[in-house]
């Protein structure tokens, strides 16, 4: 039986000009995270089962990952995500210089039934700040986020930040009357309410509630839209937590991040965050899910025996995010049009084979870049391979050119020819 052409289901794999799309949106965030200061890492795919079951949650430990137990007898997992992992690597260096400001482009892997934007081995850009407890740290990883849509020109009109805090929301439940015993499965309904139909998920929060006056509430708290909300204001009179977030929605309005939105329905999925939470969507009505979300985890590198470190940071689908740009036409037509090379060596004859070699190496290590013929063809179906590649300009080698040390070049789009030297012809392209 033949084996099949096709991936495993979810899987990743890109073919050139898909690959030159996702490495314009790597290189882009690379970029934003390099001149705000942070330093790029990564940590091993591999990863102990119980690093993310202790702290990532059940569901995404459990049923939504690559878990298994290897030669040695050890239960592993492929990540489904690298905070935890990183917390782990800044705990077994002991003495560092906090905080620390680090980036990475992870591969990690969630089994979960593919779908737009949600494919089960994905690159996953990751942005953190440990060692500083100060709102400060929340402030410069969202400013690195606004600075990321505003890099790939993003009008506001198409997304929002929104924000809120855990320990707020723990606060605020508590005064809504949700006990400890049933706290996080109110969490859990409250961070399914984009997800699901408005009837079904009141019935969802009525029955983590236990009491339809509590999820009333409830209900209330996460529809409230303004931090001067007098329901609001009223139910959080007295509150450490609710003066946290005042203070720092100032601090987003000080900075004039018009697009960070305090939103009491953020409230992350995942068990390890404690803080101030946020996450970013499409507002333009054409992909229903979160692009990127984040916050502060206070307890994370505790888990390792060593001193609390906490850390604040977010993580973003680049396939998520990549679909985004292209819905909107971000991606720019050079990239998605980008030519592998400057130059096309074209070849007349198998006697030129090294002559033109010896062209190709001079150009390259005059930094242009030369794609030179290897298939043999005729001249004129070479010239028609530059145009299909988007080459525009071919250098013909022929026994003329070889016996003069000069070669035409010609320019496909005008149809200029123009003859010189390697170093004549070198300047020109440059």
């Amino acid at each position: 039986m033949a084996l099949s052409t096709k991936p495993l289901s979810g899987m990743r794999q890109r073919l050139p000009g898909e690959f030159r799309v996702e490495k314009y949106v790597t290189d882009t965030l690379s970029l934003c995270s390099v001149q705000a200061g942070f330093e790029e890492y990564d940590g091993p795919v591999v990863e102990p089962f119980a690093l993310f079951a202790a702290k990532s949650g059940g569901e995404l430990a459990g049923k939504q990952s690559y878990c298994f137990t290897d030669r040695g007898g050890r239960e592993v997992i492929l990540r489904p995500e690298m905070t935890p992992s990183l917390a782990r690597m800044v705990a077994a260096q002991g003495e560092l210089q906090l905080p620390v400001r680090w980036y990475s482009m992870p591969l990690c892997y969630r089994y979960e039934r593919p779908q737009r934007g949600r494919v089960r081995e994905f690159l996953q850009y990751n942005l953190d700040i440990l060692g500083s407890e100060s709102l400060a740290a929340e402030l410069e990883v969202i400013l690195v986020l606004q600075g990321i849509m505003n890099l790939f020109r993003a009008p506001a009109s198409i997304y929002r930040i929104g924000w809120s805090s855990r320990r707020f929301m723990a606060d605020a439940l508590a005064r809504c009357g949700v006990d400890q015993s049933t706290r996080a499965a109110v969490f859990s309904a409250i961070d399914k309410r984009d997800k699901m139909k408005g009837e079904v998920w009141t019935e969802l929060l009525a029955d983590a509630c236990a009491s339809s006056t509590i999820a009333d509430k409830v209900a209330s708290l996460v529809s409230a839209g303004s931090l001067s909300d007098p329901w609001l204001m009223d139910l959080m009179q007295g509150s450490s937590t609710f003066d946290e977030i005042v203070k720092f929605n100032g601090l987003l309005e000080d900075v004039g991040v018009t697009s960070a939105v305090f939103s009491p329905g953020v409230v992350r999925g995942l068990d390890y965050y404690t803080g101030i939470v946020f996450e970013l969507v499409d507002t333009g009505g054409e992909n229903n899910r979160s692009l990127c979300g984040g916050g502060r985890y206070d307890d994370l590198v505790g888990l390792f025996g060593n001193k609390k470190i906490s850390g604040v940071g977010f993580g973003l689908g680049v396939l998520t995010l990549t679909l985004f740009l292209e819905t909107y036409s971000l991606i720019p037509d050079s990239v998605k049009k980008a030519a592998p090379a400057e130059v096309y060596i074209a070849v007349l004859s198998p006697d030129e084979i090294a002559s033109a070699g010896s062209l190709a190496i001079f150009f390259r290590r005059d930094g242009i870049r030369v794609m030179m013929d290897v298939s043999g063809k005729k001249l004129g179906k070479q010239y028609s391979e530059a145009e299909r590649y988007g080459i525009s300009s071919v250098v013909t080698v022929g026994p003329d050119e070889v016996e003069t040390g000069l070669y035409r070049m010609k320019t496909l789009s005008d149809g200029v020819v123009f003859t010189g030297s390697p170093e004549e012809l070198s300047r020109r392209l440059r």
